[in-house]
């Protein structure tokens, strides 16, 4: 085993640990930073049960369209980037790109819901109850680092983390020589969780754009 794929699969199995002595607190200070309406009331919040845990891993993982329609758009602008270098623009190297990302999503999706399942956090994303531009985007941006424990209640979402930096750290392993797991690959999995955010704001606020679009659609043609 090379020491690049050592790094990388210790930085993974470290990663729990490190983090849980840390959760407290973090959870604490983000919890401070924007405290706008629960989108639930703890009392009567339902967690995921087994089936539905396992209903999720498969349609992340290949049994829904996202994961090949994803890779394949997400390759096509590595494509055009050249990333990584070292693989060459051409169908040999989109292919490889694809089959890249591919296989970090699926290790992504694999360890956020394993780990999920086995701390008892909630992987699902939930709009928040307020109102207001800037009070639901802060909701979702808190939101890309902190989930729901058993009991409805905030906490650090160790399994997203671990899932965003453990994978990019991962495909290093495949990637050429000069990217490693602690330089590339942690700075690919701050990138990760950037976009989780913008995912995050996507779908609070889907629904007033689906909304809007329908709104706009239906609306008859004005004279001129």
């Amino acid at each position: 085993m090379t020491s690049k794929c050592r790094i990388a699969l210790l930085a993974l199995l470290l990663a729990p640990t490190l983090g849980f002595a840390q959760k407290q607190l973090l959870t604490q200070a983000l919890g401070q930073l924007f405290t706008p309406e629960s989108p639930f009331d703890a009392h009567t919040y339902k967690p995921l049960r087994g089936h539905e845990r396992w209903q999720r891993w498969l349609n992340e993982d290949g049994r829904t369209p996202q994961i090949y329609a994803a890779s394949l758009g997400t390759a096509a602008y590595s494509q055009v980037i050249e990333s990584p270098d070292g693989w060459p623009r051409t169908w040999e190297g989109y292919g490889r790109r694809v089959g890249s990302h591919l296989g970090s999503s699926a290790i992504e999706n694999t360890v956020h819901e394993s780990m999920a399942a086995a701390e008892g956090t909630d992987p699902r994303y939930f709009a928040c109850a307020c109102t207001g531009i800037f009070p639901r985007t802060g909701h979702a941006l808190k939101m890309t680092f902190l989930t729901y424990n058993r009991s409805g209640h905030e906490t650090l979402d160790l399994p997203m983390l671990t899932g965003a930096y453990g994978s990019s750290m991962i495909k290093t392993m495949w990637y050429p020589d000069h990217y490693s797991p602690l330089a590339q690959g942690v700075q690919s999995g701050h990138i990760e969780v950037g976009l989780i955010g913008v995912e995050n704001i996507l779908r609070e606020f889907s629904p007033d754009i689906k909304r809007l679009l329908h709104l706009r659609a239906g609306r008859p043609a004005t004279e001129p």
